[in-house]
């Protein structure tokens, strides 16, 4: 069995309309405040899975009933729940109509799937220890309700909560007489085999998973135990264990200065069942009895134990098959250093069990992320924030591991224009940084520049390249950068509210900026071509031959590889070798057998030919087979270049 892909809602609980949340068979770590509608996605997949158990769509998405969990503001005609199953394109889905399997399919995996899978929040560690001082802890309570719901019996029949369940629905006598039917009191008895063969599984292995996971260095080691004994005191004893009875009810009465038993009930009864935690603590190299857990151990130490318990009931030997832990904020009571004891844990057994993890804690979300990655597990898994957009009374889910320009429209939406900023101002030095090249995005001591310094080179970069940046673009810049793109914002909220006209100016600043192309380019002028540069005023032309290649390359770095020149001629007023200084013609000037590089060549014109050649002359009126120097390289300014080899 494969994981989940998918999984849909529409219209229950926090969803007023369709969502969608893409798994693609990886864990998730979700974060969100309390009230923004991670629950609803814990709670769809419990109610779900739990459809095999008992199926209660009819209940769940009845608008008129009293268990409605519909959406109070959903327009939908029909709402429901649904997942995918990777590599499958069978929909499991929950509804008014109960559960159904579009198509339909023979055998349906969802019932082992429910059968493995294991629901944890805060409320079953809440029950778990919810006692008076003066009781004794009965676990029967949370079996039923958290646990045999999702386990099935030994031979895979049946859920071991359907035999309750089946038994709870009213005595089953032979006939008129006030014998139990044989069939009834088999199904009394297969309950608390079953029963018993699970508690005796937890017994097995509890222990060792507390001392071994989740005890302290400074703790002492502890023996924890589940009674289920069938005893059959006529009275139970609050410190016993018994099983599933179905039997007159007793109790003890005062009667002559003595206590004598006294049937209290005129007929059969179903007598519940308890499970007593019964705990031992090593001191001194001997295990001694906790007399009552809930006052003994703080709640960390109770949350632990709890934990373990259910842990026990894990398969972690067998190979994945789709299965998942479902935690909703369980660890509420515990510190960081509990947590982790926790966290490990998972981590730990996620290549057996798909982890669904939701909290409402952005500090233990963080870290959890940081542990994932550091075990280099971060593939593995998928991290989504979720928020509730009040205005428009639907959650919204964002992939954490997102562009800054996906996150800066998330909190846009959300009417969180000062996070939706600071994401914009990393939008834009990260387009601008991969738009240039590294030598124009950092400073001498390999840093980066600031967005104003990184803007400034670009706007330069773009425009030597021929293609100049759009006023209207520079303009939104300039009137955005203080409010905006404020560095403040990066460490504090800014002083002046941000509002939704300025972000939309940003927007289009963005996609102005996003749908420009990168200027890569490699040019060559090959060995042996003649330059020619003619002044547009004077009467004076020079000519040269380039003595190799000459190589342009802009991408990640703009490298130039500049030759030399030879052969170098030039005129001036019909004169050829015009020296300027002596005012004559020059047969002699060292300059006519040099082979000076192209780059100095081009300095030493401008700096003494007193005709007032500049750079942008000489650029824009030196020609290659005709064409300008300029045209010929696609208006990159070779003079400009950073790196030159």
């Amino acid at each position: 069995m494969t994981a989940i892909s998918k999984i849909r809602i529409n219209g229950f609980k926090a969803f007023p309309k369709e969502f969608e949340l893409v798994l693609n068979g990886k864990n998730l770590l979700m974060y969100g405040e309390n009230g923004s509608g991670k629950s609803s996605i814990y709670y769809a997949l419990h109610a779900l899975l739990q459809s095999q158990y008992h199926d209660k769509g009819a209940i769940y998405f009845d608008k008129d009933s009293t268990e409605s969990i519909v959406n109070k503001d959903t327009t939908t005609a029909e709402p429901y729940i649904e997942i995918e199953l990777e590599g499958s394109e069978t929909k499991y889905r929950l509804s008014q109509n109960g559960y159904e399997e579009i198509p339909h399919q023979p055998i349906s995996p969802l019932r082992d799937m429910n059968a493995e899978c294991v629901f944890i929040n805060h409320k079953f560690l809440f029950r778990a220890f919810s006692f008076r001082n003066s009781e004794y802890i009965d676990l029967f309570p949370i079996f039923i309700k958290d646990i045999l719901p999702f386990v099935l019996t030994q031979d895979n029949a049946e859920y071991i909560g359907t035999i309750y369940d089946d038994v709870m629905k009213g005595i089953q006598r032979h006939g008129k007489s006030n014998l139990l039917e044989d069939s009834y009191k088999k199904r009394i008895e297969r309950f608390n085999l079953e029963v018993q063969h699970i508690i005796n599984q937890i017994n097995s292995i509890v222990s060792e998973i507390y001392n071994k996971n989740f005890r302290n260095e400074n703790e002492r080691s502890l023996k924890i135990v589940l009674e289920f004994d069938d005893n059959r005191d006529k009275v139970p004893l609050p410190n016993k264990s018994y099983w599933l009875r179905c039997d007159y009810r007793y109790q003890l009465v005062n009667k002559a200065g003595g206590w004598q038993l006294k049937q209290i009930s005129s007929g059969y009864e179903i007598l519940q069942p308890s499970i007593i935690l019964k705990i031992e603590e090593e001191i001194n190299g001997t295990y001694q009895p906790i007399g009552k857990p809930q006052t003994h151990f703080n709640e960390a130490r109770l949350t632990a134990i709890a934990l373990s318990i259910r842990f026990s009931l894990l398969d972690i030997i067998a190979a994945a098959n789709g299965r998942f832990m479902a935690l909703d904020d369980m660890l509420i009571s515990l510190d960081m250093s509990n947590r982790a004891k926790v966290v490990t844990f998972l981590l730990n057994i996620s290549d057996r069990y798909k982890i669904y993890l939701f909290t409402h804690d952005k500090t233990f979300y963080n870290y959890v992320a940081h542990i994932i990655t550091q075990k280099g597990k971060s593939s593995e898994w998928t991290f989504k924030r979720i928020s509730y957009k009040h205005t428009e009374k639907r959650p919204l889910v964002l992939d954490d591991s997102c562009d800054y320009l996906s996150k800066a429209k998330y909190f846009y939406e959300l009417g969180d224009y000062e996070t939706s900023a600071i994401y914009f101002r990393k939008t834009l030095e990260q387009n601008i940084g991969e738009r240039l090249p590294f030598e124009l995005k950092t400073r001498a001591d390999g840093g980066f520049l600031e967005l104003q310094t990184l803007w400034d080179k670009f706007i330069k970069f773009y425009a030597h390249n021929g293609t100049p940046i759009d006023r209207e673009m520079q303009k939104i810049f300039s009137a955005s950068k203080l409010l905006i793109l404020n560095p403040a914002a990066h460490f504090q909220r800014l002083v002046n509210p941000i509002y939704k006209l300025e972000l939309d100016e940003i927007f289009k600043l963005t996609n102005y900026i996003c749908g420009l192309s990168k200027i890569e380019k490699q040019l060559i002028l090959e060995q042996g071509k003649t330059l020619v540069f003619q002044h547009p005023k004077e009467n004076y032309n020079c000519s040269f031959i380039l003595d190799d290649d000459l190589v342009i390359i802009e991408g990640e770095h703009i490298v130039a590889k500049i030759p030399k020149c030879k052969n170098i001629k030039w005129e001036y007023n019909g004169v050829e070798y015009w020296n300027f200084e002596l005012k004559k013609r020059d047969l002699e000037n060292p300059l006519i057998v040099a082979t000076p590089k192209l780059t100095n060549f081009i300095d030493n014109m401008i700096n003494k030919v007193p005709l007032n050649i500049t750079q942008k002359m000489f650029i824009e009126n030196c020609k290659v087979d005709g064409i300008s120097l300029l045209e010929f390289m696609g208006n990159i300014d070779l003079l400009r270049i950073s790196v030159k080899i």
